[in-house]
């Protein structure tokens, strides 16, 4: 019984130690899968794409083994390769493309490194139709040409609309208003009209009526601005001009009191220019008189008669008025000197003017009428040529 009683005594302990080295074991492979993952992630992070494959591994040390695997795998990595490079040339292409837009965006035309921005408000008009007109600060630098291509309109618009002379010179701190297109700014004026706008400018009716969302042609009111979309504003005369316009206006003349019962010595009517026998314009309904073309002409009275008027006449320049009684009179105009005066009797064929081109001529030319009463007749068909 003790025998007994010793071996089932050996045989628990045999057990005991048995389940203690089998746990041990475990253990150790516990910890030794466990350093070995870690050791593993560690490397993996850092290697590269074959190292992470055993199988890779493997055939790159082995080539001969399996030429077909080798030979995918180098073909495979070699796509991988392009296909990256590929991918950073497009990022590279995309990159640069926004930074060219944003870059489109911000700059404007520059002049000696100066970058024009737009926009620079330094206030804003009243809208125009709902269009506003900008008030741009200069910059130095700037040039007219640079801000007009910012604001997409012509050179002329903001010339014109700030007054500045042909040159375009402006300076930094000068404020410049912009319109919202290439045209020009209108105040209309008691009595104007749209039509009548329009001509003066060059533009046609329905553009200036659309563009300011105007219904009724009719609402237009005195001092309200309206834009004229590609209007041309007229060129200021020159000086030359502006005397010329002057002339026509003025009335310098003399006029003499005809008797009431002057009669005259006839209506028997010669040619009034000796020198020249053809026409450069005849008598029609809005050219009552004969043309006769020639420079500093000796003019002569086409019938006897009284001087009734001599000196500057709106249109007509120089001018001589005669009358050979009955109603019957005639007109010399254009000349470039007078030879009578006023209430001189003169004789038909007596030398009364020199021609010339002054009042409202085309040129050089006697301008002839004959009137009877309040009507002008041809004088084609009265004179003796």
């Amino acid at each position: 019984m003790a025998k007994i009683s010793r071996f089932i005594r050996l045989v628990k302990l045999n057990n005991y130690h048995s389940h203690f080295a089998l746990e041990l074991l475990l253990l150790t492979i516990l910890v030794s899968v466990a350093a070995g993952n870690l050791l593993l992630k560690a490397t993996l992070e850092s290697a590269g794409a074959s190292d992470k494959s055993l199988l890779f591994s493997f055939v790159l040390e082995h080539p001969d083994l399996n030429p077909r695997l080798y030979e995918s795998y180098a073909t495979v990595q070699e796509n991988l390769a392009q296909s990256f490079i590929m991918e950073k040339q497009v990022l590279a292409a995309s990159a640069k493309a926004e930074t060219v837009d944003q870059a489109s965006e911000a700059a404007l035309p520059t002049l000696s490194g100066s970058a024009l921005l737009k926009p620079n408000p330094a206030g804003n008009l009243s809208p125009v139709s709902g269009k506003d007109i900008e008030v741009y600060t200069v910059r130095g630098g700037d040039t007219v040409a640079a801000i007009a291509a910012a604001y997409n309109i012509n050179e002329r618009t903001i010339i014109d609309e700030n007054g500045l002379s042909l040159a375009g010179l402006i300076k930094p701190g000068q404020e410049l208003r912009i319109l919202p297109v290439s045209g020009v700014k209108h105040a209309v004026k008691e009595g104007e009209s749209i039509s009548a706008i329009g001509k003066k400018y060059g533009v046609d009716v329905e553009t200036i009526l659309e563009y300011n969302e105007i219904e009724i042609e009719e609402h237009i009111f005195p001092g309200e601005e309206i834009i004229i979309p590609n209007g041309i504003k007229p060129a200021a005369p020159t000086p030359e001009r502006q005397q010329y316009l002057a002339d026509l206006k003025k009335e310098d003349y003399q006029k003499a009191a005809i008797p009431e019962n002057y009669l005259g010595t006839g209506t028997d009517f010669i040619w009034p220019l000796p020198a020249v026998h053809r026409l450069s314009q005849k008598f029609s309904s809005k050219h009552r008189a004969i043309d006769i073309p020639c420079r500093d002409c000796q003019v002569v009275a086409s019938a006897d008669g009284i001087v009734e008027i001599a000196g500057w006449q709106t249109g007509y320049g120089n001018t001589i008025l005669l009358n050979h009684g009955n109603g019957v009179r005639t007109r010399y105009g254009h000349a470039s000197k007078l030879l009578v005066s006023a209430g001189d009797h003169v004789t038909q064929g007596q030398a009364i003017m020199v021609s010339g081109s002054t009042g409202r001529s085309t040129g050089p030319h006697l301008h002839f009428e004959i009137r009877q009463g309040n009507a002008y007749l041809d004088p084609m068909k009265s004179l003796e040529r």
